[in-house]
């Protein structure tokens, strides 16, 4: 009796897990990764700095800042400190819903509250991942990430085609500050949902944060898979807008057709989610990680040849059709590395073992934004290369670049991924 009242107050903090997965990404991704908050932004008239810190430095904060917030969680406890921040971060987002009424101001407003949310973001990550562990068995844990982040990123995808619809071809404020402020109220579902999952005491006490960080440091196989994640994620999660820039920039593709080659990619982050899913258990678990890995290398090379091929018919299929694979092997890869992190995580440290192994993650997804934006100011990158008499793209030897840089990243791969999950 006692183990299904368990298995069953398990399955309640699933799927309350996942409602709260879906709205925080949801209203997350309107605020700070999406063509609504730009909109809105230029309404306010601002700058394409806002572009910057929201695409860019928002994973790098999140890199930067979650070892404090674990110290955090460690002193005043995981729940306290997971709930706070969605509190305070939902805050920020009604007050960038209501940067308008305070015109002359609004921008200042509008920049201030998403400096908030991003400085709120880290204390959440860090209790995240223990959360979840704390209800998921081993052998459930890719099964329940590739559904649940399947599940979050459709969710993202219906508020931002609903929101498109809405708005029009020439939003105005009230339209935009509806979108943002309906955003917002969506957001709040993150907090309120965590607050009603059971708790689930761990069979050992943290230890205290900095012993913690001491021991996740010494931890050679979590050391060495965290680094691999940032070199990872350093190197695939730059491949799809790169591309982009280089239908707009290098080939003149029309808006439309950048917009749905584009929009490949997601698809295929969605597909790359379910293949996680249908996978699990059927292939051995390093091997999982080599084929993400070889596939990751052969996509970002094909998709430096396939842009020989112009940005008309045949070329454009291909080009699609490698932005899906690239976007499915990003999804499958995020979910098997989020599940080798907890399983890494050894019980007594999970907060700051996890913390750790976030920092590495979030690092190498903002650096992978900020690497082609330096490259690419570089004149002599800028204008182009040769490659004996081939005249290649700045954007063709960026995804040479990650390719072959992916090469020795793969040796790594044998001594920081272990053969199986247990």
């Amino acid at each position: 009796m006692e183990n299904e009242l368990n298995d069953a107050s398990r399955r309640r903090a699933g799927w309350l897990a996942t409602i709260s997965s879906c709205c925080g990404v949801t209203g997350e991704t309107a605020l700070t990764d999406s063509a609504v908050i730009i909109l809105y932004a230029a309404a306010l008239n601002a700058g394409d700095s806002l572009t910057l810190v929201s695409t860019s430095l928002l994973p790098f904060f999140n890199g930067l800042l979650i070892i404090p917030a674990a110290y955090l969680a460690t002193h005043i406890g995981r729940r306290r400190l997971i709930l706070g921040a969605c509190y305070a971060a939902a805050l920020a987002y009604l007050f960038a819903a209501s940067a308008p009424f305070f015109h002359p101001h609004g921008i200042t407003v509008l920049m201030l509250s998403m400096l908030l949310f991003t400085l709120m973001t880290p204390g959440f990550i860090a209790c995240w991942n223990p959360l979840l562990d704390s209800f998921l068995r081993a052998d459930e844990r890719v099964g329940y990430l590739g559904r649940m982040r399947f599940l979050h990123q459709l969710s993202a995808i219906a508020f931002l085609s609903l929101a498109g619809k809405f708005l029009g071809t020439a939003p105005e404020m009230w339209k935009l500050q509806a979108v943002v402020f309906a955003g917002a109220m969506v957001f709040c579902g993150r907090g309120v949902a965590i607050s009603q999952i059971p708790e689930f005491p761990s069979a050992k006490r943290d230890v205290a944060w900095l012993e913690g960080l001491r021991v996740a440091w010494h931890d050679r196989r979590l050391t060495l898979f965290s680094v691999y994640q940032f070199l990872l994620n350093l190197l695939i999660y730059g491949g799809i807008p790169v591309t982009t820039l280089a239908l707009k920039n290098s080939l003149k593709v029309s808006g439309d057709s950048i917009v749905y080659t584009a929009n490949a990619g997601l698809v295929g982050m969605l597909s790359g989610y379910c293949i996680a899913n249908l996978l699990r258990g059927k292939v051995p678990w390093r091997m999982m990680f080599i084929a993400l890995h070889l596939l990751s290398i052969i996509a970002n090379l094909a998709l430096a040849f396939a842009l020989f091929c112009g940005g008309n018919g045949a070329g454009l299929w291909s080009i699609a059709a490698l932005l899906w694979l690239l976007g499915a092997v990003v999804a499958a890869s995020s979910v098997y590395c989020s599940a080798e992190m907890m399983r890494l995580s050894p019980a007594g440290n999970k907060i700051m073992a996890m913390a750790w192994s976030c920092m590495f993650f979030y690092c190498g997804c903002g650096c992978s934004r900020l690497l082609p934006s330096f490259l690419l100011n570089i004149d002599g990158f800028r204008s182009g290369l040769m490659f004996g008499s081939v005249a290649v793209s700045p954007y063709q030897a960026l995804l040479l670049l990650y390719g072959m840089a992916l090469i020795p990243v793969f040796i790594l791969l044998f001594k920081a991924v272990g053969r199986n999950e247990s």
